[in-house]
């Protein structure tokens, strides 16, 4: 008999990164769903996909930081039965300046977009998981958890809560069969950051490929011993 297939709820499952996540997380045999915005990302993904595998994806449109979202986007993915993982990939950064010429609103915009959605969805997680028994919880990082460097308060602060927040988690779940643990890559190669980096970085970058294999590894049954850890996937970079 043929086991249930998992289901792992992925957000920023359409971006440059999760774009990459999601499809080889379909690739491995897993049922994904994916809350979007963009249109056009969303249709991307779901052409990139095998038709006889499209099945496996769930997209759901949905504003991640809007009041109420994260919990009908949960609701909707425990419906899709055998809920395993949450991939927690939304973030991003936005500016560079110094502590004294931060705005209160670009302070709470970056806490906002990286670290109050990942607690949202976490905290969902962790009651669903913690009933089962058993659950998978992967979040993203940045150097600044690691490295924490001028002109990035916001964006820094922000991922350090991401990787705490992490850690709190694996130490709550521990007894219950639930992981959790940090990705912390360096620059990741994706178009955006390709038309800013300098051409002869670019191979030190670590590649969305990267991250994804490193992705499935945390959700399998292999990697049941790895949890409240900050894996750091720095590349080529010399750090």
């Amino acid at each position: 008999m043929n086991e249930p297939m998992k289901s792992v709820l992925i957000t920023g499952g359409t971006g440059a990164l999760g774009n990459v996540v999601t499809r080889r997380l379909i690739h491995e045999g897993y049922h994904c769903i994916v809350p979007y915005r963009n249109e056009k990302e969303a249709q991307d993904l779901r052409a990139q996909i095998a038709p006889q595998q499209r099945d496996q994806l769930f997209l759901l449109e949905a504003d991640l930081l809007a009041d109420g979202e994260p919990q009908r986007v949960f609701d909707a993915a425990v419906t899709q039965s055998g809920l395993y993982g949450l991939v927690h990939l939304l973030g991003g950064v936005r500016g560079f300046q110094p502590i004294a010429d931060t705005s209160l609103e670009e302070w709470n915009f970056l806490l906002n977009l990286n670290l109050h959605p990942f607690f949202h969805f976490s905290r969902l997680a962790m009651g669903h998981f913690r009933e089962r028994g058993i659950g998978r919880i992967v979040s993203i990082g940045a150097m600044a958890v690691l490295k924490p460097a001028a002109n990035q308060a916001g964006y820094g602060v922000a991922k350090a809560g991401v990787s705490a927040l992490t850690k709190i988690l694996a130490d709550e779940g521990r007894a219950y069969g639930v992981t959790a643990n940090c990705i912390i890559p360096s620059v990741i190669n994706t178009e955006a950051n390709l038309s800013w980096g300098a051409e002869e970085d670019v191979p030190s970058w670590v590649t969305p490929e990267e991250i994804a294999g490193t992705i499935t590894y945390l959700l399998s049954e292999d990697a049941s011993g790895v949890n409240g850890s900050d894996i750091r996937l720095f590349g080529k970079l010399n750090i």
